[in-house]
């Protein structure tokens, strides 16, 4: 749900150091945040007998790694994560010289409320810096949030889903970085698992129910198809796409991220995923990003506790 919801618009170099200050306090609190929350997992063997050597910690190794980048491309996955999404956008505003840099944190927790059901949180935090997009001026701060929370099924195998309320918050800084609006509607997701690939569904809907009187009605639909294959080495190769569609304005955004491969790895204790693609723009309204951009994303990832 990174592509949604209201304005977010970034510039170049100099204005970023305005924004320091906010990616800093996120970023250490998401870092931190999930060390208190999280447990972890046994080892694969306690005993400290040295007189048997065994290939069987690093086969259960490659494993598990495996399967947390499998349960990464699952929105719905009982797991810990905290991607931060780095988008780098060319070719905006009216001269087309306008670029954006949106940093997007997006921490997700799960928990089993019951044997039978688990509610799953998400939230999207947008820092943005943009030059150029809106004549020849720059904006740095925050964008709109978005919290979205799920209900799903444990016991599910091949068809998973969930469904829940989402909801729009106008934490935006800048009056061109966001919609002043407070929004509220439905979101869903639903996903086909079968061996290593996963294909699903992102989508939702919000209406702005109160804010700023200056600023236009929200009514938008967002959508985001994704496919995912996930090797044995835990490497994940995936296409997605993020459309948007403003019914106050009557417009599309479709962004298309044709191939985005990512690798998960373990620095010391901490495992994360860290990935690249092509963000290439299909139809968007005037003054918003044209051709192709960069995207680059590292999950922080803290499997969920086992008993």
């Amino acid at each position: 749900m990174s592509e949604r919801l209201g304005n977010p618009i970034p510039g170049i170099p100099m204005a970023i150091t305005k924004g320091v200050p906010f990616v800093i306090a996120i970023a250490a609190f998401l870092l931190l945040a999930p060390l208190e929350l999280s447990a972890q997992a046994p080892g694969s063997g306690t005993s400290k007998d040295s007189g048997t050597v065994s290939q069987a910690p690093a086969a259960a190794e490659t494993n598990d790694s495996a399967d947390l980048a499998q349960k990464l491309t699952n929105p719905l996955a009982t797991l810990i994560s905290v991607p931060f999404q780095n988008w780098f956008d060319f070719n905006l505003g009216p001269r087309k010289d306008g670029f954006r840099y949106t940093m997007e944190a997006q921490p997700v927790y799960p928990v089993q409320i019951s044997k039978d059901w688990n509610l799953l949180s998400r939230t999207t935090i947008p820092v943005v810096y943009q030059q150029n997009v809106y004549g020849q001026t720059t904006q740095t701060g925050l964008s709109d949030s978005t919290e979205s929370i799920f209900l799903s099924p444990v016991h599910t195998k091949v068809i998973i889903w969930g469904a829940g309320p989402i909801f729009l918050i106008p934490t935006g800084t800048n009056n061109l970085l966001g919609t002043r609006k407070f929004a509220i509607g439905p979101t869903a997701v639903v996903l086909k698992h079968k061996g290593h690939t996963n294909v699903g569904l992102l989508a939702s809907h919000v209406w702005s129910i109160a804010g700023s009187d200056s600023h236009p009605y929200v009514s938008e639909t967002y959508a985001q198809p994704f496919v995912a294959y996930t090797t044995t080495k835990a490497w994940t190769f995936a296409a997605t796409s993020y459309d948007t569609y403003n019914w106050t304005a009557g417009r599309w955004t479709a962004i298309v991220n044709p191939i985005r491969v990512a690798k998960l790895v373990k620095l010391g204790k901490q495992k994360l995923s860290a990935g690249g693609a092509l963000r290439c723009t299909v139809t968007s309204p005037q003054y918003h990003p044209k051709g192709c951009g960069l995207e680059f994303t590292v999950t922080l990832v803290y499997p969920a506790k086992r008993e």
